[in-house]
């Protein structure tokens, strides 16, 4: 592969990282995530997801201008509106929520998501009372991947990037690609601005990103939350460092 085509494929992999990276921060309770985002972020952001995607672009322009519009008080409120306290609620943040037959294959579900992050040895920080299966933190493991790609395609041979780019295909295809087209259409149909806004970003990205890597189809956007079921919170994989959940890449 020739410098330059080299260079903006190392180049994409970062601005894809970025905008994941975004997202999941964005996924997170306001205080932590749309309040505490620098303004200057949202061009930015906006225009490494405009390469892939012109959709999620102009829906993750439409999100920093409601955001710029609504009060604190506002964007918490609205958060715990459409989000609960609780891991049930009307819009579920956790994939187990999604999916159907009960606590068996629900529990598979979380002990696969966590298998994913302990095999890049990743793991949930002590500061981070999560389950593995929320959507922000499925969202920093694809932040993870897609810098370690772009990490390895400079500094280590064909296998490893080989190997980066498999697990992305396969996380996206056997998990984060197969619920947020519902978890999004839920959210869309539920909240406000700016919640309506990242959900109409979040799924445009999503889509557009499995496209390009061969994970689509996507799953069911029709596809309906499971009542809540007692699984446990303690198959904790994924980190710690700089306020992230998931533990930088090297």
């Amino acid at each position: 592969m020739q410098a330059v085509e080299q260079a903006e494929v190392i180049a994409h992999a970062l601005r894809r990282s970025l905008v994941y990276r975004f997202l999941s921060t964005a996924m997170r309770p306001p205080d932590e995530s749309l309040l505490a985002i620098d303004p200057a972020q949202w061009q930015t952001v906006a225009q490494a997801a405009r390469s892939a995607s012109q959709d999620a672009a102009a829906a993750l322009e439409a999100l920093g201008r409601a955001c710029a519009e609504t009060g604190g008080d506002a964007l918490r409120a609205e958060y715990y509106r459409v989000f609960g306290h609780r891991v049930g609620g009307d819009c579920p943040l956790y994939e187990a929520q999604y999916v159907p037959g009960g606590i068996f294959p629900q529990a598979q579900c979380l002990a696969d998501v966590a298998g994913f992050y302990r095999a890049f040895g990743l793991q949930v920080g002590d500061a981070v009372r999560e389950r593995p299966d929320h959507i922000s933190l499925e969202l920093e493991f694809m932040h993870v991947l897609a810098y370690r790609e772009a990490y390895a395609r400079q500094h280590h041979g064909p296998d490893h990037v080989a190997l980066l780019a498999d697990a992305q295909r396969a996380f996206l295809r056997d998990h984060l690609g197969r619920w947020v087209p519902a978890l999004s259409r839920l959210v869309g149909n539920t909240a406000g601005d700016p919640y309506r806004a990242l959900a109409a970003a979040l799924a445009a990205w999503v889509a557009a990103d499995a496209a390009a890597v061969g994970a689509s189809p996507l799953g069911d956007p029709d596809l309906l939350p499971s009542p809540d079921a007692e699984l446990p919170d303690a198959a904790h994989p994924v980190c710690g460092a700089d306020g992230c959940p998931i533990a930088p890449p090297p």
